[in-house]
């Protein structure tokens, strides 16, 4: 999985993912949970990698108080289902089924026919990652987090994000969607990190060898690398680089490029501006 392209650099990271990480954010999973006052928390299990490591490491750190949930949507395939149950019976992680399509349809026909001038995007909102209809996609995405509070809220759970660090970086999730979580366990590991994390962890290699989706599309233009222009290890690769000032000549200049293009884009996302009163 790792190229040989700035191998000292990744042999290092690498040597960083064992169980001692594991544990760290397992206890700080706990500490955070407990701070809130929340008997356990929520995962949402779209099948993928992500999740199946935020579920593995929660199940640890929460035991029985942990649920998986899985929303099956219009942008999901029987895979998604079938190797989210299959990461839920290798933990022993209770699930919970929603039928999110019986609700996103009507829903999103009905603001279809909203009487609006419809302005033509080809990328996400605060992105270079581009994709037909952003507006429509997100609305199961917002629909999949609101759904998700709906049930912690019930069981005073906390509801745990799945978003990686290249994800983040380059805006890869939707606002108020998959981004509106209580807190971001992987939040500060890249895509290539979280590969190495499941292995350590123990997550089926199905899940483990399965290429990165979005969930929201449900086809083979649905894929991560597709949107990205560029191989998740490559962007880990290429961004910690720039990020340690290293010598960017050993990549290829359109890589380079295209990294800093999707950061670029992506920097302001997570930010609200707020007016802010002259003193």
């Amino acid at each position: 999985m790792i190229k040989d392209l700035n191998y000292f650099l990744w042999e290092v990271i690498i040597r960083m993912i064992d169980e001692n990480l594991a544990n760290e954010i397992q206890e700080w999973m706990q500490e955070k949970v407990e701070a809130r006052n929340a008997d356990g928390v929520v995962v949402g299990l779209s099948g993928g990698i992500d999740s199946s490591v935020v579920g593995a490491l929660a199940k640890e750190a929460f035991g029985d108080n942990v649920l998986g949930v899985m929303l099956p949507a219009n942008g999901t395939v029987t895979k998604d289902v079938e190797y989210a149950e299959l990461l839920a019976d290798k933990f022993d992680i209770e699930t919970l089924k929603v039928n999110m399509k019986e609700i996103n349809e009507p829903l999103e026909n009905r603001l279809k026919n909203i009487d609006i001038e419809e302005t033509e995007r080809n990328h996400w909102p605060q992105t270079k990652i581009p994709t037909p209809n952003p507006a429509e996609q997100n609305i199961q995405t917002r629909l999949r987090m609101m759904t998700l509070y709906y049930i912690a809220e019930k069981k005073n759970y906390v509801v745990m994000g799945t978003s990686n660090k290249s994800e983040i970086l380059t805006g890869y999730y939707t606002l108020y969607g998959d981004g509106a979580t209580d807190m971001r366990p992987i939040g500060d590991l890249n895509k290539t990190q979280v590969w190495e994390l499941a292995e350590v962890l123990g997550v089926p290699e199905e899940i483990i060898n399965r290429p990165p989706t979005g969930g929201c599309r449900g086809d083979e233009s649905d894929r991560d690398e597709k949107e990205f222009g560029i191989s998740y290890e490559d962007f880990d690769q290429i961004y910690e680089s720039i990020n340690n000032n290293d010598d960017l000549s050993k990549f290829e200049e359109g890589d380079v490029k295209r990294v800093k293009e999707l950061i670029d884009a992506a920097r302001d996302k997570s930010e609200i501006p707020t007016f802010k009163i002259a003193e």
